[in-house]
């Protein structure tokens, strides 16, 4: 199989160089653009004191009323990540273009996992590369896990990078 777009997920954790990475090397190999994209989650307040739900009222979306200072800040600082990823996006654009290879990027507030299969379907992805932390159990349940809904979600063929996973000693 040949993929002509690659769509490469990448956030800000320890897996963000390994996902990029390994994303060149697909784009070599088969001689593929890609579009890395960072999506900044809205339903976590980016100021850590309350949920914030950014779309529709907020009975409809089941969180209390955050007052209109705390929705700016919150804005605020939304806006700030998005425009600090753009800042690292472009700087692995070029790199990647002084390689050979075609790239471009967007950041956009939205919940992480729907976002990136939304933007692979619109951008006609052949390939999403996404990285997967590890996370299981309890973990897993409360902070979600992107790659697990993109690979049930997405339009296309997943390549997951696996991060490290913590695996108990032997008791022996």
């Amino acid at each position: 199989m040949r993929y002509h777009r690659i769509l490469v997920a990448l956030d800000t954790s320890f897996l963000q160089s390994a996902v990029y990475e390994q994303a060149l090397v697909e784009a070599k190999l088969h001689t593929a653009e890609v579009k890395l994209f960072h999506s900044v989650d809205a339903e976590i307040n980016p100021l850590g004191n309350s949920t914030i739900s950014p779309v529709g009222t907020p009975l409809a979306s089941g969180y209390l009323s955050p007052s209109a200072v705390d929705y700016e800040l919150a804005q605020q600082a939304w806006e700030a990540q998005i425009a600090a990823a753009k800042q690292w996006l472009q700087e692995f654009c070029l790199k990647a273009e002084q390689q050979g290879t075609k790239a471009t990027f967007e950041s956009e507030l939205g919940n992480p996992g729907p976002q990136i299969c939304k933007r692979a379907k619109e951008w006609h992805a052949d390939l999403i590369i996404v990285g997967r932390h590890g996370r299981t159990g309890f973990k897993e349940l409360f902070l979600g896990s992107v790659s697990n809904h993109i690979v049930h979600h997405a339009p296309c063929s997943v390549l997951v990078i696996q991060g490290e996973t913590v695996v108990p000693e032997d008791s022996n």
